[in-house]
């Protein structure tokens, strides 16, 4: 049963009591009654020092840095295992440089849409590399990877339509899908098939299958070889989303589909800046027919302001080193491989993560609120990941390993995690 305000009116609030949840579903006439209560529910969370989201980083995200520890009320250096800056490259000295020149020339944004002003030469040049990368005609360069899906999606389907997503896809794809008045139908897990009995039932309506390279919560990899075979069966279009996948996978770094032979498959590949490339922004590749249509359709890129070009001239750079130098993908992986092993050895759950990507499962969304606590206390920083980024029992940490990441950091986080576990074998709540 939904919460509403006769189960709260005149109560103590005890953030031990309910979880994100109940507030999503809060049942109220008044349109932000919700946000009162919620309210005194993130007080709470904050007075018992479970409130370990939207701390302000003092520093960048190298693999230690200063964070203003709300709990404790002052600065405190950290061990990194949070942020997405995969090979290192934000701080990499060639890209800084790069945009410490690239201001001088344009200034600090592109302010105006892409369509208008905002679309500058260097996200022409990046426009034409990412479409090499990817093997496809044309690439459009979005200011978020959350736009990019929101915006693809919302422009190439109607109502009436059909989106057939992995039920694990982002909360972008579900957001895009949503915004284009299309059904949504879901199919297992990477579960090749359920894909296929979903598909059948769909014949003679416009379809697309939407799945991800990397997935962003468990680590593992889509499915393509099975997939694939059975999407174009039935007729239906592929989106793949190659997020955390960018650079980390595949000869040339095009991601999971090139890691299977299968990007020519694929009709049109998504991908982020904000992961392996060390900025921000999204792009979205296919046909050079498709793409000048996403251009004119797309809201979230006609409406937008455009990508900043000092940020495009960054990435160029982190191009241009990523094709002469894989040695930082190479590192990567072996300290991928370094932290899976121990980890293992530890007695700690991992899932079936393939990738940089590591889930620490958890379970319960309290269990996972002390755990968190713990681990700020001891100087791990983590991804906290709970509802409704996951479902309400499978809550967990999301450890992002770097190549930049010593084998020395590496046994330090997995030591504060094994302890933490440790302490935490016969905690219940309340105690």
């Amino acid at each position: 049963m939904a919460l509403s305000k006769n189960d709260l009116a005149g109560k103590a609030m005890n953030v031990d009591d309910y979880t994100l949840v109940d507030f999503a579903e809060f049942e109220s006439d008044d349109l932000f009654e919700v946000a009162d209560y919620f309210y005194e529910y993130i007080r709470d969370a904050a007075k018992k020092k479970y409130m370990v989201y939207g701390q302000p980083m003092m520093t960048g995200p190298r693999t230690e840095f200063e964070v203003y520890d709300n709990n404790a009320q002052m600065v405190r250096k950290f061990h990194n295992f949070c942020s997405y800056n995969y090979l290192g490259y934000s701080f990499h000295p060639e890209v800084v440089q790069a945009v410490q020149e690239a201001l001088e020339k344009y200034g600090s944004g592109a302010v105006s849409a892409p369509l208008l002003s905002g679309y500058s030469h260097p996200i022409k040049l990046l426009e034409e590399k990412l479409a090499k990368l990817k093997g496809k005609e044309e690439a459009v360069v979005f200011s978020t990877g959350y736009m990019t899906n929101v915006g693809v999606l919302s422009a190439v389907l109607r109502p009436g339509d059909v989106a057939v997503l992995d039920i694990l896809s982002h909360a972008s794809i579900y957001d895009g899908v949503r915004l284009s008045g299309a059904d949504i139908k879901i199919f297992a897990h990477n579960n090749p098939r359920q894909l296929e009995k979903v598909l059948k039932g769909l014949e003679g309506r416009r379809t697309i299958v939407c799945i991800e390279g990397v997935y962003s919560m468990d680590g593992d990899l889509s499915n393509l070889p099975e997939l694939i075979p059975i999407t174009k069966k039935y007729g239906a279009k592929l989106l793949v989303d190659e997020a955390h996948a960018s650079l980390a996978f595949g000869k040339n770094g095009g991601g999971v589909a090139e890691h299977f032979g299968l990007e020519d498959q694929v009709d049109i590949s998504i991908g982020t800046f904000s992961k392996s490339f060390g900025a921000i922004g999204g792009y979205a590749s296919g046909t050079k027919k498709l793409m000048t249509f996403i251009r004119m359709f797309a809201r979230s890129y006609v409406f937008s302001c455009a990508m900043a070009p000092h940020t495009a001239v960054g990435l160029l750079k982190v191009l241009e080193i990523f094709n002469r130098d894989k040695s930082t993908l190479n590192k990567l992986w072996e300290n991928t491989h370094y932290i899976w092993n121990k980890l293992k050895a530890a007695g700690l759950d991992i899932a079936d993560t393939k990738s940089q990507v590591i889930p620490v499962m958890v379970g319960s969304d309290l269990k996972l609120r002390e755990i968190s606590k713990r681990l700020l206390h001891k100087g791990l920083y983590t991804g906290i990941v709970t509802y409704p980024a996951v479902s309400k029992n499978k809550t967990r940490l999301r450890l992002s390993v770097s190549s930049a990441h010593t084998k020395e950091q590496i046994d330090t986080c997995v030591r504060i995690l094994t302890d933490v576990f440790r302490e935490m074998e016969d905690w219940e709540p309340g105690t």
